[in-house]
């Protein structure tokens, strides 16, 4: 495993940050009633495609950054991919534990912070990646940090399937969206375009209602990339 240990000042205040929003997750996924928007809204259309038309390797290892309670890894692990599936907040990885259980080399799951870590498993890279929501909520202090990790975690020809989302404050306007939509559209270049090729982009929604309920809506961004 490779870590990045704090250095000087501006390590220690990395570290701090990231030890307090590893707090506010556990704090989070520790309350029975929590139930954030995004909450069951299944297994991403994008997903189920990169699987069924063979963009996701079959049978090689996948890695879900940000797992929460585990339903995209099992889903996958059903489909006869071995997957290892990390979050931030132990509380999140003990709710997957318990829903789906693990098995040696195949349904794994580690409390893990992709910003301070690499996630390794079964002695080398990941050959799919998704990231269904993680991307979006780390400071932009600590991207640099996520891009290395995530690029020392795959290997060349990885595919990265990931989501951003396309609001502000739970603020869905026509004006609004656009300005999100280029906002994260860059971002994404920017923080990975160095390991990844973008291979193309699309609307999503990140609600459990693929955007059919307006008052409910999430719309996001989901980007198809490939390791260099």
């Amino acid at each position: 495993m490779t870590i990045d240990e704090p250095r000087g000042l501006r390590g220690a205040i990395a570290w701090w940050r990231r030890r307090r929003s590893r707090r506010y997750w556990e704090e989070a996924w520790s309350r029975d009633d929590y139930a954030p928007p995004w909450f069951g809204r299944g297994i991403s259309p994008e997903i189920v495609a990169a699987v069924e038309e063979g963009w996701f390797l079959p049978g090689m290892p996948t890695l879900d950054i940000g797992c929460g309670q585990g339903d995209v890894v099992a889903w996958l692990v059903e489909r006869k991919f071995p997957a290892l599936g990390i979050d931030i907040a132990q509380r999140a990885i003990d709710r997957a534990r318990n829903l789906f259980g693990e098995s040696p080399d195949q349904l794994e799951f580690q409390q893990h912070d992709i910003c301070t870590a690499v996630p390794t498993w079964r002695g080398g890279s990941f050959t799919n990646l998704i990231d269904r929501g993680c991307f979006h909520q780390i400071p932009n202090q600590d991207l640099p940090a996520y891009a290395r990790n995530v690029a020392r975690a795959s290997s060349s020809g990885s595919c990265f399937l990931l989501f951003v989302k396309a609001f502000r404050d739970g603020q869905v306007t026509d004006q609004a969206l656009e300005t999100e939509r280029e906002h994260n559209r860059a971002r994404v270049e920017k923080v990975l375009g160095r390991s990844f090729t973008i291979e193309r982009i699309a609307d999503t929604f990140l609600d459990a209602y693929d955007g059919r309920v307006p008052e409910a809506r999430l719309p996001g961004l989901v980007v198809w990339m490939r390791r260099k």
